[in-house]
């Protein structure tokens, strides 16, 4: 059996939430899989519980405290009558509480990391993330470059293994329309509304290429706090008949406007003075699945997300995005390949098949 100690995790929207979920899902085609997650809305909570047939979902909700409390009681009911072949945790701070219990009843533990949480905010923070992942049997990172912040964490990790991110099948998706505007190129934001997705920049981008394409369309699917100040740069640059802001998708929704974009766009800031990195980027590897190319900006874990002049362009300076945009959208047999590319890579390096694979052969090599 497989435990999975989750803060993050679906109905929620978010990249670790959708990693979560298809770790979980991909490790019950193998194991009994049970997942111990935070609850965030009871509702739709429920009505996704309700829809998944693959593996148990505990959910646990209140203060942070008792959540964590909670959580940890069922996870010792859980072991107290079952043999654990590993528990997984999203990241270190999962397993704060139970690290001591799994290591007194010799139950291996792989914790994830991804890039933000840990980053040091202070020698007390340092000890606190030390102290856990030493204690694991494994580190699983989803890039190199987030294994290069690990290794100045610590040089007593017992295990770091960089196993990307994957990709759903997505032949069984039905696609759901969503009302968009009829713009050619299309350009696509798949992302939260926070500052480090560079919404602001791309905005300023479709102003000034408006100018020679003035059909161009511009489309931000996510939700976050940054909402009314992208509403507000629309408003300011006269750009409401070229933008659409779509909020949340599902899945169905997802595939639909995949099908309708020409360009994945999410050049990252470097917010690492904020505690805010991109240790690799999801939704780069999502638009591959559909043989769509990304620009993306040399930041954190997206060059290996994105392969530069292969899979997409990579930009070193936030003043090149104007000029990568024109590139492909002029160069259309250029910006086909680099999809094609892009999707031969999503479908033979990094689906779920392959990825799964490598967390399979980590849990066997503890037994």
């Amino acid at each position: 059996m497989i435990i999975i100690l989750t803060q993050c995790f679906p109905s929620r929207v978010g990249g670790i939430e959708t990693l979560m979920y298809d770790i979980a899902s991909n490790l019950s085609i193998k194991h009994e899989v049970k997942v111990l997650a935070d609850q965030h809305d009871a509702s739709k909570d429920l009505k996704f519980d309700k829809n998944n047939n693959n593996f148990s979902i505990f959910r646990f909700k209140g203060l942070k405290f008792f959540r964590k409390r909670k959580k940890f009681n069922q996870l010792k009911k859980i072991c107290s009558v079952n043999k654990i072949d590993a528990v997984i945790s999203d990241s270190w701070k999962s397993l704060e509480l139970p690290i001591n219990f799994l290591k007194e009843n010799k139950i291996p533990i792989i914790s994830l990391a991804h890039g933000n949480e840990i980053i040091i905010k202070n020698d007390n923070h340092l000890k606190r993330i030390k102290k856990i992942l030493e204690m694991t049997n494994a580190v699983v990172v989803n890039s190199a470059y987030t294994k290069n912040l690990l290794t100045k964490i610590s040089e007593n990790l017992k295990k770091i293994e960089i196993i990307y991110p994957g990709v759903q099948s997505t032949n069984n998706i039905t696609e759901q329309n969503i009302d968009l505007n009829n713009g050619n190129p299309t350009l696509l934001t798949l992302a939260r509304l926070e500052k480090r997705k560079g919404h602001s920049l791309i905005l300023k981008s479709i102003f000034n290429l408006k100018k020679i394409y003035p059909n161009i369309q511009y489309i931000i699917a996510g939700e976050g706090d940054q909402l009314e100040n992208i509403k507000n740069e629309i408003k300011n640059y006269n750009l409401d008949t070229n933008v659409k802001l779509v909020g949340t998708i599902n899945e169905s929704q997802k595939k639909f406007i995949f099908s309708k974009t020409d360009i994945m766009v999410m050049p990252t800031l470097d917010q690492s003075h904020a505690n805010s990195i991109e240790g690799f980027g999801i939704a780069y590897i999502e638009a591959a699945q559909y043989g769509i190319p990304s620009i993306a900006s040399n930041i954190g874990g997206t060059p290996e997300a994105v392969l530069h002049n292969k899979t997409g362009l990579i930009i070193n300076n936030l003043n090149e995005l104007d000029e990568s945009i024109k590139k492909l959208i002029e160069n259309k047999q250029y910006r086909i390949k680099l999809g094609q590319n892009a999707k031969i890579r999503a479908d033979n390096e990094l689906n779920w098949e392959k990825q799964i694979e490598k967390y399979n052969k980590l849990i066997d090599n503890f037994q």
